[in-house]
């Protein structure tokens, strides 16, 4: 593996997300957007009677759990459309290796899920909620979960085609995320320990399956 190449192939993926204003809108709009919603309901919700509320930190962090779900999508699209445009059988001719490849894919990705944890923390505390240490932790330990929904992408991506990935990573996969994301910070142990392996695995395995794809094109 080549750093030197990484970084070459992962500024290229970078400048290809920050030029389609769909996923600047879904990476960073979006997230503010949902924040602003739900802190609206709730408010209003608190004002019922034994009405159950979620507290500002809290409905932040689960929204920033959230928000790296769309990175699968960002991923996943990609390396389909490089995949049916030809420009990766072009650069299979070159000495880049698969996790060369993969980890140029992912690098953006996590700045990307960085980015949204960030600015929806940031937003919280424009909205009135307390911006704390926590929150800055929640940035942090939203990564793992960057990584690993990057890593479902890249498989769908390189195994499907780009209409099948928006179909499996921008509905199905995000609706499963919207409902189990959490935001309870006394359960971020060991549960990132457990995302942290997912991450990992799948990651793994979108490595090995992106240097068959490779072998086969090369062939």
């Amino acid at each position: 593996m080549s750093w030197h190449r990484t970084w070459l192939f992962a500024r290229r993926t970078m400048k290809e997300i920050m030029r389609d204003p769909v996923n600047l809108f879904f990476g960073l709009a979006f997230p503010v957007l949902l924040l602003w919603a739900l802190s609206l309901i709730y408010k209003q919700v608190g004002q019922i009677p034994g009405a159950a509320t979620i507290s500002g930190d809290e409905l932040a962090a689960a929204i920033s759990a959230y928000a790296p779900v769309f990175v699968s999508l960002f991923s996943g699209m990609l390396i389909a459309k490089d995949r049916t445009s030809s420009f990766l059988t072009r650069l299979f001719a070159s000495p880049m290796t698969a996790a060369d490849f993969t980890l140029g894919y992912s690098l953006p990705m996590l700045v990307v899920a960085l980015a949204q944890s960030l600015v929806t923390f940031l937003f919280a505390g424009l909205f009135g909620h307390p911006i704390g240490v926590r929150m800055l932790l929640g940035a942090i330990v939203v990564l793992p979960t960057a990584l690993m929904y990057t890593a479902i992408g890249l498989l769908c991506g390189t195994l499907m085609s780009d209409k099948a990935v928006g179909g499996v990573c921008g509905a199905m996969l995000t609706t499963i995320a919207f409902i189990l994301a959490g935001g309870d910070y006394g359960r971020i142990w060991p549960h990132v320990w457990i995302v942290t392996a997912y991450a990992v695995g799948f990651w793994l395995a979108a490595v090995i399956v992106f240097g068959l794809r490779k072998r086969n094109v090369n062939r």
